[in-house]
This record gives C-alpha cells, structure tokens and sequence, in this order.
C-alpha cells in the first residue's frame, strides 16, 4: 500500500514537471520567431546609425565652416583662413587651417589627403608655415561620403569674405540614409538642408 501511495505522488509530481517545462519543439518555434523579428529589425537599425552618423558629419561641417570665418574675423590674418576638401582610397575629410606664406609671398595651404607629416608642409625659407586649426577624417567604412564642388577656399581680410567671392557646396552622403547640401553663400556664410528629404530636423532643400 505504501508502495502504490508513493508511486501515485512520483505520478504526480512528474506530470506537473512536464507540464511546466517547455518542450523542445515550443523552443524552436520560439527561437524561430526570434530570428524572424532580428532579420526584420537589424536593417532598419543599420539604416538610422548611419542616419544618425550622416546628419551628426553634417552638423560638425557646419559648425567647422563657422571656425573659419569666425577665426579670421578674430586673428584678421594676412594670409587668411582657409579649408581644404580631399579624398584617398580609404577617407574624405576636409581640413580648416591657417595660411601661410613662402618666401616669395605666395600661399601656402593644408590638404587633408596627405600623409600626417606632411598635411600642411612648411612655410620654406622666411616665410610663415600654415597651421591646422581642425581637421575630420571620414573612413569609407562609415559609409558617408563628402564631396565639395571645389577643393579649397580661403577666407581674407578684416571682413573674412571668400576668396574671389566663392562659395562652397558640399554634398554629406550615405547610399542607404539618402545626402545632406551644406552650402555657403557669398559672405561665406554656411547653412544646411536636406537634400532627400529624409531628415526631420532638417529643413528640405528647395
């Protein structure tokens, strides 16, 4: 008798242990629907980092155009403050800086393509050597990309107006997270718009 009593109550008590674990095929429905709702979320999780990554470059451009004018509107340097755009197999940066000047009096620039030693050379005999001020390297891998619509511009003077009255247009874009125009105008002032229209927090290029 006591054998049947303590039979029945292992019945028991392994019945409600079956009940209350899960089943080798629950977890793999489970595991399944994991994997469904990962493959679904992971490219839209893709696309709004490099969203993110697009308008942040775009943001740091804008203030890095302002460092120009501003510091030429301060310093009032005879050489002026300049910019630089450039790009290797491996980045787009840009870089602002201050000019120099060669023995000749003829201006010396920074460019942000070339090797670290040598980004803005020297001034040669008697003459004043460039100084970087700010330089952004953007790796490829990143996918942003600049592109500008020329390579450099200077700002000169007491009133930090452009060289040659030039203006500046760079497109920041992704292939995934659409582009971003920051541009300036004639008095070398900078401003930012959306190019595809993707950007909430900023404004759709007209």
């Amino acid at each position: 008798m006591l054998g049947a009593l303590m039979q029945q109550t292992w019945g028991r008590q392994s019945r409600r242990s079956r009940g209350a674990g899960v089943t080798m095929v629950e977890l793999m429905v489970t595991l399944g629907i994991v994997a469904v709702l990962m493959a679904i979320a992971l490219p839209s999780m893709r696309e709004l980092i490099v969203r993110k990554r697009l308008e942040g470059t775009a943001q740091a451009l804008m203030t890095d155009l302002r460092l120009l004018r501003s510091h030429q509107l301060q310093t009032r340097l005879d050489t002026g403050t300049g910019i630089n755009f450039g790009t290797t197999d491996s980045k787009t940066c840009y870089i602002v800086y201050t000019r120099g000047n060669g023995g000749g009096g003829n201006p010396i620039n920074c460019t942000c393509a070339a090797d670290a030693a040598k980004v803005c050379g020297d001034g040669g005999e008697g003459g004043i050597a460039p100084a970087p001020l700010r330089q952004v390297d953007i790796p490829v891998s990143s996918g942003v990309r600049l592109s500008a619509n020329r390579k450099f511009l200077a700002m000169l003077g007491t009133n930090a107006m452009p060289q040659g009255n030039g203006t500046l247009e760079i497109t920041v874009a992704s292939e995934s997270a659409g582009s971003i125009r920051v541009s300036t105008n004639e008095a070398g002032l900078p401003s930012m718009c959306s190019v595809s229209g993707s950007f909430g927090s900023i404004a759709h290029c007209p």
